[in-house]
């Protein structure tokens, strides 16, 4: 029986001035001035305009002979903020660009490519997907006015998965060691074994648990068999990106933001990678003001009506432009005044736990905005190069009640690992014990939860025989 009904759906709308916004906001120094030029050749009411500004000392970064940072003023510079070559060079394995070459290759349609690109941007150092496909799918929609379904995300991200190197869009550190053992070719029971853990989600947990009892009773082997099938486990790579230079390629980074430390005053500015300023045509204003002069026939009217429409669309342009220069400073003066005392040197134990929300509230502005500005962007500091989205992180309470950065937390758990004899690797208790000697007092569980977001295996997966 068919039958007719009234439903309602709230849905948001935004207006086109205001996704052109959010489109030129999420765009990187390195992409803005190809975003320019673009809208420039379509639109022919905007124009260049040389800029005159005042020179300013920008401070040259340079190392000391043994790789440590070392700050100066360098020369006066004209034509905005420009460092000259030498100064700033900040050279990172792009992963980026070799993924968009795999993209590039692969069978996909435009929405589709558009799609990979916007799941590419989101894979950070270690080759982990940082997102959820819903979280991609409405990101998509804010950056190109277009609805798509989680579904698309996730057929798109199975192509990526597909790329070079294996492991690489995984979401869990399960994931990416079954994308490398899948890839395989070779053969044999321990391969069948290591195979058999990795795509069972309880033999994995049994895995990481090092329950060997319980595998070796699911398995059906000897403990022979296992150490052989976890050997081969072991010689997956938990980091896809990590120890792959064949990969990368040393590539010029084009930093969004400098920050420097000038007599203890930390300042910064505003990467400003075209040059010119725009303005509207002066060609076309006299030729509206003379068609309004001539009459008001048909195609007096069409023509007004088409230097109005690109007119308008030229104001929003260079309005939404000046917005993001707006919106880009005043976040950053949030993020160097909420954490000041780690700009003056970098010291990652002086970092304090912010989060988005945070300089949300400081600034006025949605989170949706803080984490379209620290979406690849890049801060070139007088201590380092660094991805805005580093500066973040959550707030871990220690046993004795404070509160210190989840980062802070990270680096010292690497640092006690990176020093580990690898034969007799330290478990998580071991790890306990010495953040405790640093001052870190944290539960075991607290230690297992930071590894694990590493991709830091299990002291039995990080042991070697030599």
């Amino acid at each position: 029986m068919v039958s007719n009904s009234l439903t309602t759906k709230m849905q948001q709308k935004f207006a086109p001035s205001q996704i052109q916004y959010m489109k030129l906001l999420q765009l990187p120094s390195s992409q803005l001035e190809d975003r320019i030029k673009e809208e420039i050749e379509k639109n022919p009411l905007l124009e260049e305009e040389e800029k005159k500004e005042e020179p300013i000392e920008i401070p040259r970064v340079k190392t000391d002979t043994n790789g440590r940072v070392r700050t100066k003023n360098a020369e006066k510079k004209t034509e905005g903020f420009k460092a000259d070559p030498g100064s700033f060079n900040a050279f990172e394995a792009s992963m980026y660009d070799n993924l968009m070459e795999q993209l590039g290759f692969a069978d996909l349609t435009e929405t589709e490519f558009e799609i990979g690109k916007e799941i590419i941007g989101n894979i950070n150092e270690n080759g982990y997907l940082t997102r959820s496909t819903d979280a991609i799918a409405d990101d998509f929609y804010f950056s190109h006015s277009e609805e798509i379904s989680a579904n698309q995300v996730e057929k798109v991200l199975k192509e990526i998965q597909g790329f070079d190197p294996a492991g690489v869009g995984a979401r869990d550190l399960n994931e990416c060691l079954t994308l490398q053992i899948q890839r395989t070719r070779l053969k044999g029971k321990e391969i069948d074994l290591a195979k058999k853990i990795i795509l069972n989600p309880n033999l994995f947990e049994y895995f990481k648990n090092k329950q060997y009892v319980q595998l070796l009773a699911k398995l059906s082997c000897s403990e022979e068999e296992l150490e052989k099938a976890e050997s081969i486990i072991r010689q997956l790579n938990p980091k896809p990106f990590s120890g792959n230079e064949g990969v990368y390629e040393n590539l010029y980074i084009t930093p969004d933001f400098y920050i420097w430390n000038n007599d203890g005053k930390i300042e910064f500015q505003l990467t400003k990678p075209f040059n010119k300023s725009l303005k509207l045509s002066s060609h076309y204003l006299n030729m509206l003001e003379d068609l309004k002069q001539n009459g008001n026939t048909r195609d007096n009217k069409q023509a007004i009506a088409f230097i109005k429409e690109r007119m308008d669309s030229a104001n929003e342009f260079m309005t939404a432009l000046a917005r993001r220069d707006d919106t880009l400073n005043s976040v950053m003066a949030a993020i160097i005044k909420f954490n000041y005392v780690y700009f003056l040197d970098g010291d990652i134990d002086k970092l304090k736990p912010m989060r988005l929300v945070d300089i949300a509230q400081m600034t006025g502005n949605d989170i949706s905005t803080i984490s379209r500005v620290a979406s690849n962007k890049y801060a070139q500091t007088h201590f380092g190069l660094f991805l805005l989205k580093k500066f973040f992180s959550n707030a871990v309470e220690d046993g004795e009640g404070n509160q210190i950065s989840s980062d802070t937390v990270k680096n010292a758990i690497e640092k006690i690992i990176a020093k580990e004899n690898k034969q007799k690797p330290y478990t998580d208790d071991k790890i306990v014990e010495m953040l405790k000697a640093e001052g870190y007092v944290l539960a075991r569980r607290t230690v297992a939860k930071y590894r694990d977001l590493l991709h830091i295996p299990v002291a039995r997966l990080r042991k070697t025989i030599k």
